[in-house]
């Protein structure tokens, strides 16, 4: 019986969980058996980044009502998916950063993640399994530099696009957030050469947004901001909400979803979730990750 239907007879549903797995790192790419063990005794223990302390989270499935996975590479997990499809009955959304970054910038910026010909045929692999809709492509952070200048990620943005038009309706974009620690990673670069970074204006970030937008709904794909509201409005393109209880809700109705927003940073349209990941942990080396040293 669906939502509808209860509500109909006056029994309202029980709202249940969307676990986030993870924003703080990346469990697919790194830690399949550990996720997978903690579905077996039905929790996972949790530190809180800010407080210490440990808390609990249900994995049970009648608790969990969709696992938005976050990854560079699910290759590594797919054995996992295999083996809790059923246990869940396949309720997952799949966010895939997918930056297309050359091989002389990928070994500066993300040196440990998989080239681009290997993440699309993974995403096709997602898609034919879990269908299209469920994978959430993330052409995130949008970085320009001399070596990926605005024409440069432009056009590997269309020519992602192309590729990944039959295996994703949906793209999030952001521009990289100089965080601190983000800062002086980058300008540690650049004082060493290898790479000179060009921080654009509002209007260039206006006018790639407006372009991008263009090309995806060439492909089929809608675009979506993740924390750029000001972009957002500018070039018309409407809020993300990478953690999205609408979405979970049109793909899982017999599920009842929350409706709270609960933002986990500045302009962040993020239902609220549970999140089981740990900063600190995640192996990409991405130079610039804001959850990670």
């Amino acid at each position: 019986m669906n939502n509808s239907s209860l509500l109909k007879i006056g029994i309202k549903p029980q709202q249940k969980n969307i676990i986030s797995a993870s924003r703080r790192t990346d469990i697919p790419s790194f830690y399949g058996e550990w996720f997978f063990e903690q579905v077996k005794q039905g929790f996972a223990k949790v530190r809180n980044p800010f407080s210490g302390k440990y808390s609990e989270i249900s994995l049970k499935p009648q608790d969990v009502g969709a696992i938005a996975f976050w990854s560079k590479n699910y290759l590594p997990f797919l054995p996992i998916l295999d083996k809790i499809d059923s246990i869940y009955e396949k309720r997952f959304v799949f966010h895939f950063t997918i930056t297309g970054f050359s091989e002389e910038v990928q070994k500066i910026l993300e040196p440990f993640v998989p080239y681009t010909s290997i993440s699309i045929k993974t995403a096709k692999i997602l898609a034919e399994g879990y269908g299209l809709e469920k994978v959430l492509w993330r052409f995130d952070p949008i970085i320009f530099s001399n070596l990926s200048p605005f024409e440069e990620r432009l056009k590997t943005f269309s020519n992602l696009a192309g590729s990944l038009e039959s295996f994703t309706r949906r793209c999030y974009i952001s521009f990289i957030d100089l965080y601190g620690k983000v800062k002086r990673k980058l300008d540690h670069i650049t004082n060493s050469g290898k790479m000179r970074f060009i921080k654009p204006t509002i209007n260039e970030q206006v006018e790639f947004a407006k372009r991008v937008k263009e090309i995806a709904l060439e492909h089929g794909i809608q675009v979506y901001t993740c924390c750029e509201d000001t972009v957002g409005k500018m070039a018309d393109i409407p809020k993300g909400h990478c953690i999205d209880a609408d979405l979970l809700g049109k793909l899982f109705p017999e599920i009842q979803f929350t409706d709270t927003i609960h933002p986990t940073r500045k302009e962040c349209g993020c239902y609220e979730s549970k999140d089981i990941g740990t900063y600190n942990t995640c192996r990409h080396g991405c130079i610039y990750c804001y959850a990670s040293r």
